[in-house]
């Protein structure tokens, strides 16, 4: 690779990891071809990128990104997976691929391009809910004041209206 070639690939991983607040690091030593093939479908499919990295460039093309924050483990067979928006999404599937192929090791993530989080806190961050389950209970959350106050301002007259409901009932039974 001459040196146009490594400017135009560290301005390319640059733009890459601009775009990508969160990462996390891997270390895939030991990983078939198709086990790599698997685990960039499924970062594929829950809407992030994994990334083989040249630690050397890598290192040169993270200034001022979230990826710089780990620069300093970038050492020996490293991937990078990142995703645009859901940190926790991206730390379940690696961390789900991770128990099925113990090869893959999670070195390090970073989460909105501040925090950062070591290999056993990768995996607490998985187990946090989604963006959609969030999304849930805060709406599950709102609601509940509204319909308790439907259901308590509807009780009295459900009352009344059963009552009335029962001395029809006792007038009609009564005078047959």
């Amino acid at each position: 690779m001459n040196r146009t070639e490594k400017a135009a690939t560290i301005t390319s991983l640059a733009e890459t990891f601009r775009g990508a607040p969160h990462v996390i690091l891997t270390d895939f030593k030991g990983m078939t071809a198709g086990q790599s093939t698997d685990l960039r479908r499924k970062i594929r499919a829950a809407g992030g990128t994994y990334k083989v990295l040249k630690n050397r460039l890598a290192r040169r093309g993270a200034a001022g990104t979230a990826v710089e924050k780990i620069a300093g483990r970038l050492k020996g067979t490293c991937g990078l997976a990142s995703h645009a928006t859901d940190p926790v999404r991206l730390a379940k599937v690696v961390t789900e691929f991770a128990k099925e192929n113990t090869q893959l090791r999670l070195l390090a993530a970073v989460v909105d391009a501040k925090e950062l989080y070591e290999g056993e806190a990768i995996k607490v961050l998985a187990s946090l809910p989604g963006l959609p389950e969030l999304r849930a209970q805060l709406l599950a959350l709102i609601n509940t004041p509204a319909t308790q106050l439907v259901r308590l301002l509807n009780t009295p007259g459900g009352q009344v209206a059963r009552a009335i409901d029962a001395r029809r009932e006792k007038l009609e039974g009564g005078g047959s």
